[in-house]
């Protein structure tokens, strides 16, 4: 398999073509030096259809992002934003100080320049929310506004009635009252 970024494809060297083009109709096929080659759309949605089937297509986001900020990602970090980025509900569990905070960060912010989310969501324990999540935003995604909803029920309502953040930070306590929950139900555009 090879990935060509200046056509943003999969090329796949395939016995059976059929396999793929018959699952994927953006996909097309090519004859190239006698052999016929599948270029398939190198997006979200193409990659885990290919991996569905059992082809390890590569996530896009590995290829196409610029990965902003202050700090370059190591390898695991890349890994984790690209699984966030391929699966539309994921839970990031890796361990302490192996940088969670920004490959969520960099996943947010590949799939919102996709226009694939709105807003986030961030339920983090409550030692977090100021000094990691708000920091980390502050210092590295700039161009994003973050609240962090913490404080009596009344203050997590009317911040999380508030439309002019991209990012909500909140503990897990914070959630268990209802007046938060009937507000987090209205908000659509946290996706």
């Amino acid at each position: 398999m090879l990935v060509s970024k200046k056509h943003k494809k999969l090329l796949l060297n395939l016995k059976n073509p059929d396999r793929v083009t018959t699952i994927v109709p953006s996909a097309k096929t090519l004859e190239h030096k006698g052999k016929v080659i599948v270029a398939v759309p190198h997006r979200d949605d193409e990659v885990r259809v290919l991996r569905n089937i059992g082809i390890d297509a590569p996530a896009p986001m590995a290829h196409y992002y610029d990965w902003p900020g202050r700090y370059t990602p190591f390898a695991h970090q890349r890994l984790t934003s690209e699984f966030l980025s391929m699966n539309p509900r994921a839970f990031c569990l890796n361990g302490m100080g192996s940088g969670k905070t920004m490959s969520v960060l960099w996943a947010f912010d590949y799939l919102r320049k996709l226009g694939r989310v709105r807003k986030m969501l961030v339920i983090s324990p409550l030692s977090t929310l100021e000094r990691t999540w708000g920091d980390e935003v502050f210092r590295n995604m700039t161009k994003y506004s973050f609240a962090v909803v913490h404080g009596t029920a009344d203050k997590r309502v009317k911040l999380l009635e508030c439309d002019e953040f991209d990012i909500y930070i909140i503990n897990h306590d914070g959630l268990k009252s209802s007046q938060t929950m009937a507000a987090l139900a209205k908000r659509t555009d946290i996706d």
